[in-house]
């Protein structure tokens, strides 16, 4: 890949390299994410994981706000919520904001059952960085580092 990369930067610049380095991370961070989102025997859908660790990050959140982040309907983040009310992996609190809402909360359980699923999530890979070599293991490290880096940078823009 690098070497795609630096044929590029010659015949494109550095806008080209840039627009390709982009599209190549979000191809591999997309498939990374659906590969390790295949929990064996989890029966919540990935977008049950984020909702709980968007909480866990962001704070609480109003439904609406958790749909639009998601981009699903309102009445299905409102079945999902309810959904994992009934699990007690979130409350629902008085918005400080506005006495007639409420906002979403995740709950110690909650959180316990995320680390839980990302646990597991994280198990199907041990074995291939296992295969890898010191340097790849810390050169995926840094890569990790970077990606965390570039999503706050989003999460501000």
């Amino acid at each position: 890949m690098l070497q795609l990369l630096a044929v590029e930067e010659n015949s494109a610049g550095a806008g080209g390299q840039m627009d390709h380095l982009a599209l190549e991370l979000t191809r591999a961070a997309s498939r990374f994410t659906r590969l390790a989102g295949r929990v064996p025997g989890s029966t919540y859908s990935t977008v049950a994981w984020r909702v709980l660790a968007e909480l866990e990050l962001q704070g609480p959140a109003r439904v609406s706000e958790l749909a639009q982040r998601e981009r699903i309907a309102q009445p299905s983040m409102t079945a999902l919520v309810q959904r994992l009310e009934s699990e007690g992996w979130v409350d629902r609190r008085p918005d400080p904001d506005d006495g007639r809402a409420t906002r979403i909360e995740v709950t110690a359980a909650g959180s316990a059952a995320l680390a839980d699923y990302r646990r597991a999530a994280s198990e199907r890979f041990r074995p291939l960085l296992a295969d890898l070599t010191d340097f790849d293991r810390a050169t995926l490290a840094r890569a990790a580092e970077l990606l965390q880096q570039l999503a706050d940078g989003v999460d501000r823009v």
